[in-house]
Order: structure tokens, then C-alpha cells, then sequence
């Protein structure tokens, strides 16, 4: 969505005033006026727009949730098959030390190849972990003719986008939504848990918020995490990936005004990310939701958590519903299991499932939006083709 000249001068007097400053230039150099403009946006609305149905479907593929839009993937197509392999030079240091977040994200690609390979009229037959010698190659797709098969989670593959927003708390996501939800999930090595009276998102909350904390004030963290950080219009076209004012879904007068003043240094990022957490992810959501594995090491089990959270977020567009990781609490226990620490977030994750055999590798809320959720950058296909 655009932001018109309209609104831009009805933004405010802070804009108003750096604009004084010299800021009309700047307002031109960060692209204010060219929201989910130019090369780094275009493959959300040209990916439907190849010669070849692989190529389509690798397009699709490009649109897909993950990590800090790190986009860590290779794709190669041959003949009728498509493989897809984990860019581990994407990989965000030690915010992901496991590579738990990779793997959920290279999941989520496939699930969006699925869903366009049915729309091209192909079924996919997909074999994760294809060949153990080579583990950055991650699944093989091989491509068999079938009915096609338009589904409305494939029509949603372009309207899915992640709303850090606010979200309405006088419209609940109802008990049959959550349970629509859950029920999207068709592996018996994942469960989907569902946080929604106040005796059970309180506990939730406490972690979440404790582990936004402890992510900040680990500076490895801290610094890996910013590295993703594209604040400059010239960086967002240059590099087409990361995280983007524009994705944060602040108002807009907070979003023109920071694109116009200089751009925030990583401690001032990281003070206002804790206070998004403790003031609006938190506070706001309808319900908090956590995927759990039975192995949360196992890659196949990361990357079938991926599909399932992919799914999931293109049934709730289609149902207008946001969805938005709430990572922290994982990234922290990854981080201690990396560097022996006491296992403070990893006995949390296995406390808020209630049991033994489950931990949760993907924690989430969920609530209708109060906020558009714009375009995040993308890479294009011929920059992630092998």
C-alpha cells in the first residue's frame, strides 16, 4: 500500500519539521512516497509471470515466511523436478545457531512450491533430506501430471504477510478458527498448542517477554539480529532481503517520520523492539499458539513445522486473521544449548507444553488486524537459481 502525498502531509508536525531540516530530500532518497515500489517488491506481483510451470512454481516458492527475510534457499529445476537447498551463507548467525528458524523457513517454501504445483497441474511428490551426504540439499520435488487444482491457500500465496501490528482485542479469534487451524496440521511428529484464557497466556507472556530481553542483551545476538536491519531505501533495493520499517506496521506517521530522521542505532532498535513485545505484541494478541515437535533437532521435523506454519498463515488470510512468529523464546534456548548455558528458555518450552515429549519450535500469536501489513523485499528468481 502507497503512501499518497495526501497523507504525507497530514503526517504531522514532526515530519513537518525534519522536513524543514533538509528532510524533503531525504524523504525522496528513503522512498516515502514509494512504498512496496521497485525491484526489491516486484516479485510479489510478477510471480505468476515465467514461460515454464517450474518456474512458476519456484516463484512461489520465493513469497514464503522466514527468518528475519534471510531468504536462506537455492533452487534448481530439472526437467520436472525442482530441488531446493538451504543457503547457509544466509544463515543469521547466532540469533538461528541451530539452524531451527532455516529449516522451519525452508519448509515454508516448500509448502507454497505444493500448493503452486497443484495449481499448475502437477502433484509433488516431496522427499526431504534426499541425500544425507549433502545436507544442505534439503527436499526434492518431482513433479507428476494431475487435475490442477487452485486452492484458496495458493490464491492467498501473494496477500500472506506477517503483521507486527496491533491486533483488535474486541474482536477474538474464535474457538472453531483456532481449531481450523490446528487441524491443518497432518504430522503426527507435531501439535499445534493454543494459549487463550488468561491463566495460560500469562505464563506465555512472562517467557516471551523474559526472552525479548535476555536477545537483547546478548550482544552476539543483539548484533547478528541488526546485521538484518535495512533501514536506507538504496540498502532495501540493493539487498532485497531483511526487515523494513514498512513490515513493522508502526502508524504512519511513526513510519514517515522514522524513514526522514536518521536511522536508529542498534541499541535504540533493540529498546524498541522490547517495548513492542511488552506493549503490543503481547497485550493485543487474541491468543498465543506454539508448534511443538517430538525432536526439535530433527531437520525434517523444523522444516514439516515450516509447511504447517506457512499453512496455517495462508488460511488465516484467507479468513482475515494476522499471524506473527514470536521467536525469542527459541532463539534463546538455541543460544544456551549452543554455548552449554543453563537451559532456563529450553525448560520453559517443554513447561509450556504441559509435557515431556513435546517442545515448542515455533511460538506465534494471532488476532485480526487493527493494520495493513506491507510487502517485505524479495529477492528475485534469477538471483536464487542454480
Amino acid at each position: 500500500m502507497n503512501i499518497n502525498r495526501r497523507t504525507f502531509f497530514k503526517a504531522g508536525g514532526a515530519v513537518v519539521a525534519a522536513a524543514a531540516a533538509g528532510g524533503v530530500i531525504r524523504t525522496v532518497d528513503q522512498g516515502v512516497l514509494s512504498v512496496g515500489q521497485g525491484p526489491a517488491y516486484a516479485p510479489w506481483s510478477d510471480w505468476r509471470a515465467a514461460s515454464t510451470s517450474a518456474e512458476r512454481i519456484v516463484r512461489a516458492g520465493l513469497l514464503a515466511a522466514n527468518p528475519h527475510n534471510s531468504q536462506p534457499w537455492h533452487f534448481l529445476i530439472r526437467g520436472q523436478a525442482i530441488d531446493l537447498f538451504a543457503d547457509y551463507s544466509r544463515q543469521i548467525g547466532v540469533i538461528d545457531p541451530l539452524r531451527r528458524e532455516m529449516h522451519i523457513g525452508l519448509g515454508c517454501a516448500i509448502e507454497n512450491m505444493r500448493l503452486a504445483a497443484l495449481a499448475e497441474g502437477f502433484s509433488a511428490a516431496i522427499s526431504l533430506l534426499p541425500d544425507p551426504a549433502y545436507l544442505d540439499h534439503v527436499a526434492h520435488l518431482e513433479l507428476t501430471a494431475a487435475p490442477a487444482q487452485v486452492t484458496d491457500l495458493y490464491i492467498a500465496i501473494p496477500e500472506r504477510h506477517t503483521n507486527r501490528g496491533p491486533y483488535d482485542l474486541s474482536r477474538p479469534v474464535g474457538k472453531d478458527a483456532l481449531d481450523a487451524l490446528a487441524v491443518l496440521s497432518d504430522d503426527d511428529q507435531l501439535r499445534v498448542f493454543w494459549f487463550t484464557d488468561q491463566a495460560a497466556r500469562d505464563p506465555f507472556a512472562r517467557v516471551a517477554l523474559a526472552a525479548a530481553q535476555a536477545l537483547i542483551a546478548d550482544q552476539g545476538q543483539s548484533i547478528d539480529s541488526h546485521n538484518w536491519w535495512r533501514q536506507s531505501w538504496p540498502d532495501i533495493q540493493a539487498h532485497r532481503d531483511g526487515i523494513t520499517l514498512d513490515a513493522q506496521a508502526f502508524d504512519e506517521l511513526t513510519t514517515v517520520a522514522a524513514k526522514i530522521l536518521p536511522d536508529v542505532t542498534r541499541e535504540q532498535g533493540d529498546a524498541v523492539f522490547v517495548q513492542n513485545v511488552r506493549d503490543v505484541y503481547l497485550p493485543t494478541a487474541s491468543a498465543f499458539g506454539l508448534i511443538a515437535a517430538r525432536d526439535p533437532h530433527d531437520h525434517a521435523q523444523r522444516m514439516g513445522c515450516g509447511r504447517l506454519w506457512q499453512r496455517m498463515q495462508l488460511w488465516a488470510t484467507t479468513q482475515g486473521i494476522a499471524m506473527q512468529p514470536l521467536n525469542q523464546m527459541c532463539e534463546r534456548a538455541d543460544r544456551e544449548f549452543q554455548k552449554g548455558l543453563d537451559p532456563v528458555f529450553g525448560r520453559a518450552l517443554r513447561g509450556l507444553t504441559g509435557s515431556d515429549e513435546w517442545t515448542g519450535i515455533m511460538p506465534f500469536r494471532v488476532g485480526y488486524p487493527t493494520r495493513t501489513a506491507r510487502l517485505s523485499p524479495r529477492r528475485s528468481f534469477d538471483e536464487v537459481q542454480l
